[in-house]
């Protein structure tokens, strides 16, 4: 079997079944783990006309957006980054990171979103980053080469280094703020990074040459090859949601369905490592739990994966 190499960010396990959707969900502890960006570019390419449509509400949202920034209005500026993370999630269900699987986890993660935007809105230190940006996209320059439009390529790396580093800088300081803890769960740093640098790569990717693209693709990390693995061992077994057949490979404690695009629990319990006690499985079956009965750190899923 051929796949894109993937490793779990949490408990180190490698990628073994195939994946329809752009993001990566751990075969073994469930984690959501990274991101497919060329899945991504398809879905957003599906449909020309919903793409259209997109584009023209979002345009009208950000005029709102920016007209309630001048105001130093952040209640409505708040409001309205909600209504546009909503529509956007809305218009492409795909994009939704799957760890966020109910109605619940789906309000927080709306709330955490529009406030995020309206605090980076509102400080000084992100406006010049922002006018920063725009200054270099404003100074690029573009050529036809028989083809279609392409950007000049020393401007544009100057654009894409500063974009990475503000970018990074943005992820440190959003992870570190306890306001967005719940944000570790539902998408780690890393994956998160991922798809912002997804993103921006979806907008630039026409108008790279193709040695371009290669280096751009590279130092954003999206350059990643097909690998031939061999399945490991392990049993098929079914849905607990939908009923479609998956694999669980040996040692798996969450196994993610390609059909439904939900997780499902394979193990319930596991044995205290040091007092044989019967625990319950967590949420995260790849952060170490403490046993109920004698209090020893237990490491489900041990990184035993390159």
């Amino acid at each position: 079997m051929k796949i894109k190499k993937f490793t779990c960010v949490n408990c180190g396990a490698p990628k073994v079944n195939e994946y329809k959707s752009p993001y990566i969900m751990c075969d073994y502890c469930g984690s959501f783990t990274d991101i497919d960006y060329t899945l991504g570019l398809d879905k957003w390419n599906e449909s020309t006309v919903k793409t259209l449509n997109y584009q023209a509400t979002k345009i009208a949202l950000m005029n709102k957006i920016q007209a309630a920034l001048q105001r130093g209005d952040k209640e409505q500026y708040f409001s309205l980054q909600k209504d546009f993370w909503d529509y956007y999630y809305r218009t492409f269900p795909a994009y939704l990171p799957p760890s966020i699987d109910d109605g619940y986890k789906y309000r927080d993660y709306l709330e955490v979103c529009a406030e995020s935007s309206t605090e980076y809105g509102f400080d000084p230190k992100w406006q010049e980053y922002g006018v920063k940006q725009q200054q270099l996209q404003h100074s690029l320059t573009y050529y036809n080469d028989g083809t279609g439009n392409k950007v000049e390529s020393t401007g544009f790396f100057r654009l894409a280094d500063f974009f990475v580093g503000m970018t990074k800088d943005g992820m440190r300081v959003f992870y570190e703020n306890p306001k967005y803890a719940i944000m570790h769960d539902l998408i780690p740093e890393q994956v998160h990074m991922k798809m912002k640098m997804s993103m921006f790569v979806q907008v630039w990717i026409p108008y790279l040459t193709d040695a371009d693209q290669e280096r751009f693709l590279k130092m954003t990390g999206f350059s990643m090859q097909y690998v031939d693995i061999e399945r490991p061992a392990g049993r098929t077994g079914e849905c607990e949601h939908c009923k479609a057949e998956i694999y669980i490979p040996e040692g798996s404690y969450k196994v993610h369905c390609e059909s439904c695009h939900k997780n499902t629990k394979v193990q319930q319990q596991f044995k205290c490592m040091s007092c044989g006690a019967d625990n319950k499985v967590p949420e995260f079956p790849a952060k170490p739990i403490d046993c109920e009965f004698c209090g020893v750190e237990n490491r489900l899923i041990q990184r035993l994966f390159g």
